[in-house]
């Protein structure tokens, strides 16, 4: 009779204990995963981090620039290719200094649950394994 009311309460603490270290399992693995792909583009496919989709000023293309502006109907100044320069550089170096930051913010996080979910994984997976009657 003392048995009954006990099954039901260790079924549901394993329950509890294979789910969290699957869950702490996964976030280990995706986010190892996820560092990974991450050093493959920074170090060996280089080309494949780079932005495939073109950025078009409106230096690049002066025949596509409109004559009126929409706003006041008054005539767009003409860019010197100076100015083109100065802003094609500016662009690019924003672009990449975005694309650091990116990388930097995915491996803060990536690293972080993997330094969280290695010890929950551990210590779970320690205790379902573990032959003690503490489930």
């Amino acid at each position: 009779m003392d048995n009954q009311p006990a099954q039901p309460r260790k079924t549901i603490k394993s329950i509890y204990f294979y789910l969290v270290s699957f869950v702490a399992l996964m976030m280990v693995v995706f986010s190892t995963a996820d560092v990974i792909n991450i050093a493959l583009k920074t170090w060996v496919f280089t080309k494949a981090d780079k932005d495939f989709y073109a950025h078009y000023s409106v230096c690049e293309s002066p025949e596509m620039m409109p004559a009126v502006a929409p706003m006041d109907r008054k005539a767009v100044p003409a860019i010197s290719k100076e100015e083109c320069e100065k802003q094609k550089e500016a662009n690019k170096k924003q672009q990449e200094e975005s694309l650091t930051r990116q990388k930097q913010r995915d491996l803060v996080r990536d690293l972080s649950m993997i330094m969280v979910g290695i010890p929950l994984f551990l210590i779970h997976w320690r205790i379902v394994r573990s032959k003690d009657e503490n489930l």
